[in-house]
């Protein structure tokens, strides 16, 4: 890697660490809630996100991505880093999509003890293939020169959670004043900026080894299971980039410089009117509006051309403000009983191992590749089934 880009690497670093000692500045970024925040080794501050079961007052279950609380974080022991030795004696798994070079790598890390989790004699072999089935249908849609490197493992939560998996990106790196987690930084660099950086994952995810997971790689869990398949699917796009780094309190950045994905969020649909380019104190509003939307090119058309076309994709973004569900998901009214739904916070379901096309703009415009045709040939599959259920509705 160049001296340029080395400077530019360790830039978010050092202005995090200036920020942090510079009066007020500093104090009023340090003293606004960081609940759920995780630090990682480059200095970056980023939310880390979890799938939960909640039980409604009916007794009923659903499924529903939040922001980890800092107890949850500790818990979970997100963070842990993955020394080069442990990385090396540790099960691995190469996930690549068959017949096409071009498509993305992923490798993954079984990082749990000897008979533990994804180690353990009963249950660890479905548990790895469940997980390699998830980067699968991640690899038959993503293209990228440099592998992406997952470390997984099973952690029991606090007895009280109920926390089922939590992801998110080891470190983020800033190219032009932007932070793009280091899966993206790599593709976009054409060099493996993770290994410069001396991680040995790009991103993190835990998993509870307690609960009910139905391990099949495709079709709907059971109504007393839950589709590890699914969500784990749903938490690798978190893991991916999509996230947020507003503090709703303040309406300021978590970090120096936006992440990516802040960069396309959009006060109303009609025209551009980004919340980079917006004041805190209308940000503080801008998030709890129920009118935030996501205003890449990519996305735009696949929200245009989706079954539920709308001029940019709808954020979810409720008032009151649900930490970690709020802005870092689609909107859960809008999409929720659609195609279009693998990145709702809620009941966004178990019966397809394929990511929509919502997720595959978003994504694009963030800077990934994507396969030729990914977003089309989903519209096009999901518009026959459209007038497929309408004739049997006939």
């Amino acid at each position: 890697m160049t001296g340029y880009r080395r400077f530019t690497l360790s830039l978010a670093a050092v202005c995090a660490l200036v920020l942090w000692l510079d009066a007020p500045a500093g104090l009023a970024r340090a003293r606004a809630p960081q609940g759920g925040v995780h630090l990682t080794p480059n200095g970056y501050r980023v939310p880390v996100y979890g799938m939960s079961r909640v039980k409604a007052r009916d007794g009923t279950f659903s499924n529903e991505c939040l922001r980890l609380s800092n107890q949850q974080i500790e818990a979970a022991r997100f963070g842990r880093s993955v020394s080069r030795t442990m990385a090396r004696w540790s099960p691995q798994a190469t996930v690549h999509a068959v017949g096409d070079p071009s498509k993305a790598t992923f490798r993954i890390i079984y990082t749990d003890a000897p008979g533990q989790g994804f180690n353990d004699a009963r249950d660890g072999a479905a548990r790895k293939r469940a997980l390699e089935a998830s980067m699968a249908a991640w690899s038959q849609v993503l293209q990228g020169t440099i592998p992406i490197v997952i470390q997984a493992r099973m952690e029991a939560p606090d007895e009280d959670s109920d926390l089922l998996a939590s992801a998110g990106p080891v470190d983020l790196v800033g190219l032009e004043d932007i932070a793009f987690p280091t899966a993206l930084a790599s593709q976009l660099l054409g060099e493996d900026v993770r290994q410069e950086l001396g991680n040995e994952a790009d991103i993190e995810i835990v998993f509870s080894p307690d609960i009910n997971w139905d391990y099949s790689v495709n079709g709907a869990a059971p109504p007393d299971k839950v589709s590890f398949v699914y969500v784990t699917i749903h938490e690798i796009a978190h893991g991916l980039g999509f996230i947020d780094s507003y503090v709703s309190e303040t309406g300021e950045l978590l970090n120096p410089i936006p992440f990516a994905y802040d960069t396309f969020i959009n006060r109303g649909s009609s025209r551009l009117n980004l919340l980079t380019d917006r004041g805190a104190g209308d940000i503080v509003s801008d998030l709890v509006s129920q009118d935030l939307y996501f205003a890449g090119e990519n996305a735009v058309a696949a929200s245009e051309t989706s079954i539920h076309p709308l001029p940019m994709v709808r954020l979810y973004a409720p008032d009151p403000y649900e930490p970690g569900s709020s802005i870092a998901h689609v909107d859960q009214d809008t999409y929720a009983d659609f195609k279009t739904g693998l990145m709702t916070p809620r009941d966004f379901g178990s019966g397809t191992d394929k990511i929509d096309i919502l997720t595959l703009g978003i994504l694009a415009d963030m800077g990934y590749e994507l396969v030729p045709g990914a977003i089309t040939a989903r519209v096009n599959a999901m518009t026959a089934r459209v007038k497929k259920a309408a004739r049997l509705k006939k």
